[in-house]
């Protein structure tokens, strides 16, 4: 039987992409994402750079992380603040123990022990979980946001991978066909863009610090079809929700005083994620999303 490295080495050779470790994130990530699916069913629904990736946008970089929501949002509403806390943290437990019989499985380095930082955080008064997957000292990150507005109905997309359209030979298929079995397109549900769209604009402004990648994505929605001005109301919502916590509230404030793309639109690590160069237009786009960010942290600030 192949050994995991073997397949990354068929799966670079395929692509034509030579970003082996980033291939092999990618592989563990769609492994990950499957067996989601096929333990909770649409109960998550995917999001994030991964989702953008996967099931909207095809590879223009790698994703090393996977992002979901808890879909059935009504579920909360009528639970007091310690019942609710009750659920978050017996729904919590119930994805680990998935997430580590799937390490078990892709020998990664993940435990169901929600008291051991190294493996489960808890955010946002448990509303958010961090599940942190290492695999020889790298961090496969999954994050949970059990409690979250959802603005737009989500849609069922297919979860595609490096393979999709790639033409294999029968030998190929049976040689690998261990790794075929979960590295294959599925359905999955997942956020709508413009949902995507709102939280990736919170994201930049609620984080520490700004990310190629994020900027990235928005530029590829917008290039879609879909202007950032057009949301302004919706995003404003998710930004108001969140700094309802105060190191949120404090990273909207820092932005709202001053944001500078430049850096981070030439961020080498960040540009080492990416299949290809940023095309031209982007950099006069970070420009202009440069100034939205800045006016809607001020007007978020004030209200």
């Amino acid at each position: 039987m192949p050994d995991l490295s073997e397949f990354v080495a068929f799966v670079a050779e395929k692509s034509g992409i030579r970003k082996p470790s980033l291939i092999e994130k990618d592989i563990l990530i769609h492994r990950i994402l499957k067996g989601i699916k096929e333990n909770f069913g649409d109960s998550y629904l995917f999001k994030g750079g991964s989702c953008i990736v996967k099931c909207y946008f095809g590879y223009y970089r790698f994703s090393v992380d996977l992002d979901f929501t808890w879909r059935e949002q009504e579920k909360w509403k009528s639970l007091g603040k310690r019942r609710l806390r009750k659920e978050l943290v017996a729904h919590a437990g119930k994805f680990a123990s998935v997430l580590e019989s799937i390490s078990g499985e892709t020998e990664l380095d993940f435990r169901c022990d929600l008291k051991n930082t190294n493996y489960v955080e808890f955010g946002s008064g448990s509303r958010m979980v961090t599940f942190k997957l290492w695999k020889d000292g790298e961090l496969i990150k999954v994050q949970v946001n059990f409690v979250e507005e959802l603005l737009f109905p989500h849609e069922n997309r297919i979860a595609e991978t490096l393979l999709s359209g790639k033409r294999l030979k029968r030998d190929e298929m049976a040689y690998f066909q261990d790794f075929l079995d979960f590295y294959t397109p599925f359905k999955v549900a997942c956020y709508s863009l413009k949902e995507i769209l709102c939280e990736k604009i919170r994201a930049l402004l609620t984080r520490q610090a700004f990310k190629l990648r994020d900027v990235y994505d928005v530029f590829m929605i917008e290039k879609a079809g879909m202007k950032v001005e057009n949301f302004r109301e919706e995003i404003m919502k998710k930004i108001v929700a969140a700094m309802k916590f105060e190191r949120y509230r404090k990273s909207v404030e820092r932005s709202a005083e001053s944001i500078e793309l430049e850096s981070v639109i030439s961020d080498p690590y960040e540009l080492e994620i990416f299949i290809s160069k940023p095309e031209s237009e982007f950099f006069s786009f970070a420009k202009k999303l440069e100034n939205f960010l800045r006016e809607i942290a001020t007007s978020a600030v004030k209200l």
